[in-house]
C-alpha cells in the first residue's frame, strides 16, 4: 500500500476506534482529572469501516483518472473510437479505459489512431479474449513472447501470459510493436507484412517479387482498406458536425433582443 493510502487509512482509524461520531477519546472537567471513556469499536466494527474508507478512495481515484484522462475520451468520441470500442462487449468503464490507451498509446508511438483500430479489427475483430490457433493473444493479437521480449527492453515483464488481455496492456505493446516495425520496414504496408508473418519471415517474403507481391495483397490490403473506411468515415462525420454548427443560430445580444416578446 502506498504512504498516502497508509496515512489515510491511519487518519480513518483515528476517525472510527471510539464510538459515536464527533466525540473525544476521553473528556476532563476543569481540574483535568479524567471523567469518562467511551467504549473502543470491535476488530470487526474497525475493520468494516476501513473497508468502508478504502472503497470510498477508490472512488475517488477512479474519478481523479477520469478526469485526467478527459481529453483522449473527447478525442476518441470525435474519431469514432468509442462508438467501434462498444464491439468489445467489455463494461462501460473498461470501454472508456481502452478508448482513451487507444488515443494515448498511438500518439506516443506516432501512429494515427485510427490505423491502431484498423489493427484490432483485423486481428481480433474487437474480442478482447481472442486467441488464435498458433497463441496470438487478445484485441492485437500478440504473441506472448513478443510482449515479453518488448516489456524486456523497458525493464518490465509480462510474468503471465495471460495477462495480454488486459486491454490497455494489450494496446500499448502492440502500438509500439507496430511502431517500431514501421521505422524498421519503412512502409506501413511492409509494417504489416511483418506483424502478421513476423520480422524475420517479412524480411524473406519482401525480398522476393512473387512473394511480396502475394502477401502485400493479402493482410495488409485488409488493414489498409479499413483503415481508410475509418478515415473516410471520420471525415464524413466531421463535415456533418461542421454543416450542423454553421446552421445552428448564433444567439448574439441583439438576436436575443428581437426573439424577446
Amino acid at each position: 500500500m502506498s504512504r498516502w493510502m497508509v496515512a489515510v487509512a491511519w487518519g480513518a482509524m483515528g476517525a472510527v476506534a471510539f464510538a459515536g461520531e464527533g466525540q473525544r477519546p476521553f473528556s476532563v472537567d476543569t481540574s483535568g482529572a479524567v471523567v469518562s471513556r467511551p467504549s473502543l469499536l470491535s476488530e470487526e466494527e474497525l475493520a468494516r469501516a476501513l473497508s468502508e474508507r478504502e472503497a470510498e478512495l477508490e472512488k475517488l481515484k477512479a474519478r481523479l483518472q477520469e478526469l485526467d484522462d478527459a481529453p483522449a475520451y473527447e478525442e476518441a468520441e470525435s474519431l469514432g473510437v468509442v462508438a467501434l470500442v462498444k464491439k468489445s462487449r467489455l463494461p462501460d468503464r473498461q470501454q472508456r479505459r481502452l478508448s482513451v490507451a487507444i488515443i494515448r498509446e498511438a500518439r506516443a508511438n506516432g501512429l494515427d489512431p485510427l490505423l491502431v483500430l484498423a489493427v484490432i479489427h483485423c486481428e481480433s475483430g474487437y474480442d478482447p479474449f481472442a486467441v488464435s490457433p498458433v497463441g496470438a493473444m487478445g484485441l492485437m493479437q500478440l504473441m506472448p513472447d513478443t510482449g515479453d521480449w518488448l516489456l524486456s527492453r523497458r525493464g518490465l515483464e509480462l510474468r503471465r501470459r495471460n495477462n495480454l488481455f488486459d486491454v490497455e496492456l494489450n494496446v500499448e505493446i502492440g502500438s509500439a510493436y507496430l511502431s517500431e516495425l514501421i521505422r524498421e520496414f519503412g512502409s506501413i504496408e511492409r509494417a504489416l507484412v511483418a506483424y502478421n508473418a513476423g520480422p524475420g519471415a517479412a524480411g524473406k517474403i519482401l525480398a522476393r517479387a512473387p512473394l511480396r507481391k502475394k502477401f502485400l495483397q493479402g493482410y495488409p490490403a485488409k488493414v489498409m482498406g479499413e483503415y481508410r473506411k475509418l478515415k473516410a468515415q471520420y471525415e464524413e462525420d466531421r463535415q456533418r458536425r461542421l454543416m450542423a454548427q454553421a446552421r445552428a443560430p448564433v444567439f448574439t445580444p441583439i438576436n436575443v433582443e428581437r426573439m424577446a416578446p
